[in-house]
């Protein structure tokens, strides 16, 4: 019953949101209630507990309008679109020349999510879902991101994560994990092989903004026995190069 309740409290939230995302000025309880059909106070309520998260703001005159934190998530989301749009071209070239699945990947506040992804051709393919947070130690599109952090943000990360074994293949000692990313950093795209998922082989590269942060990557993600040594230095380079290209979009110029 509690669950449902919480349910029926989220539903009118996004109720009285969608309401102030659509009006053209800002609206007093009365008129919000009546166009949303809810009573004045379980309104209020609603209203109270938005604005302590900045989710809506009252004015002088006692009316409603969206607050600050709702301008943070929709610049979430276009920064994301913008990632999609600008790189789903390069994404598309490498995908119709190694006919493998290529994934891209949003980074922030230390974590990466898949966003958009190109399946194989081949009838045996990957089955990750745009949406899904993988662990950045142990895939190649994380460690790609991780040899372009700061060196603060680096250490603290190593600091706080640690480096089980997903796989009897990945790398859980420290000082061996800190040469990869070190190997990473010059060749300027990382790999793993069956450290995340056994029998899957990745390699990937990151996408940096104008100051050289991390804010994506993309990959090649293929069964083992497809992506042989020979497949990985091939095609290492020309995700690098396509990441780098990215970058430029984002306003990154590499130092010579």
């Amino acid at each position: 019953m509690g669950e449902m309740n919480g349910v029926r409290v989220l539903e009118r939230a996004i109720l009285i949101l969608s309401t102030l995302a659509s009006a053209q000025e800002p609206i007093g309880l009365s008129e919000l209630s009546r166009v949303t059909g809810l009573s004045k106070a379980t309104a209020f309520r609603i209203l109270s507990t938005l604005g302590d998260h900045g989710l809506v703001i009252k004015d002088a005159g006692g009316c409603y309008q969206t607050g600050p934190s709702v301008l943070a998530w929709a610049s979430s989301f276009r920064k994301k679109s913008a990632l999609i749009e600008i790189a789903r071209p390069y994404l598309e070239a490498i995908n119709r020349e190694v006919f493998e699945t290529v994934h891209l990947f949003s980074y922030e506040k230390g974590k990466a999510y898949y966003i958009d992804k190109l399946e194989s051709p081949q009838p045996v393919r990957l089955q990750a879902v745009v949406g899904g947070n993988p662990a950045l130690y142990s895939t190649a599109a994380g460690r790609a991101i991780l040899s372009r952090l700061p060196e603060r943000e680096y250490e603290e990360y190593l600091a706080a994560t640690r480096l089980s074994a997903r796989t009897p293949h990945t790398c859980t000692d420290n000082a061996l994990f800190r040469g990869i990313i070190e190997n990473t950093r010059g060749r300027g795209f990382a790999e793993e092989d069956q450290q995340n998922e056994e029998g899957i082989r990745c390699v990937g590269a990151a996408i940096v903004r104008e100051d050289g942060y991390p804010i994506g990557a993309i990959s090649i993600t293929a069964p083992r026995y497809r992506f042989c040594d020979e497949m990985a230095e091939r095609f290492g380079p020309k995700v690098r190069d396509a990441a780098a290209e990215i970058s430029k979009r984002f306003g990154y110029a590499a130092q010579a």
